[in-house]
């Protein structure tokens, strides 16, 4: 259902009273182009708020009806702007809008903002690295990958850590990367288990299952 406007509502009481624009000016005193505008609710043709308010007024008084009903429906779909003009409440939010969000003062907040939010990611992304214990990348073996009693372990592990494999040391190369043998003395599912620790005491733990055939 259409809400309907100022000038319709007043197009609607005039004609109801078959009078026309013409015989309402020279009764009112008032331009029939002013009328025009008004019913056509083309209120940037008309001068200040205060007037067009006292011809809504003059029609209420002329065709007996209540003025206020209709003065809140202009409040509802218009606001005065700077001059007294009215402005469409529809043009006026997304100007409001655009100035807050384009003038000096939000853009500095912006950027603040911004670089605020840099820092802080710095800061948990350099404690995250701290406070991360060392990676461990396992080549080989696999999970349930069948092995004879000598199974060789590869892999990769930050070159500072100090590496575990079966509670036996593991010497690595520069870049990290390590392999060696441990000897599984039983048949059947067993654990193998590596452990890489930094000198922070940071440790990191994988153990692979392998079965054992002899």
């Amino acid at each position: 259902m259409k809400i309907k406007s100022v000038g319709e509502l007043l197009k609607e009481e005039r004609l109801s009273h078959n009078v026309t624009l013409e015989f309402l000016a020279k009764k009112t005193k008032i331009k029939s182009e002013y009328l025009e505008y008004l019913e056509n609710n083309q209120f940037d043709k008309l001068p200040a708020s205060p007037f067009i308010k006292g011809y809504i007024k003059t029609y209420a008084r002329i065709f007996g009806f209540e003025y206020k009903p209709i003065i809140a429906v202009l409040r509802r779909d218009y606001k005065e702007g700077n001059k007294g003009q009215l402005v469409p409440r529809d043009f006026l939010k997304p100007v409001i809008r655009e100035r807050a969000t384009w003038n000096p003062i939000t853009a500095s907040a912006m950027i603040i903002g911004g670089v605020f939010l840099t820092l802080v990611m710095f800061v948990i992304y350099k404690w995250y690295v701290f406070n991360k214990p060392p990676f461990i990348e396992i080549s080989s073996p696999a999970d349930n990958q069948e092995v004879s009693s000598q199974v060789k372990v590869t892999g990769r592990t930050s070159p500072e850590a100090l590496l575990v494999v079966n509670s036996q040391p593991v010497a690595l190369q520069p870049d990290g990367s390590f392999n060696t043998e441990i000897l599984i003395p039983r048949e059947g599912s067993n654990t193998i288990t590596i452990e890489a620790s930094d000198k922070r005491g940071k440790t990191n733990l994988i153990q692979k299952t392998v079965r054992v055939k002899y």
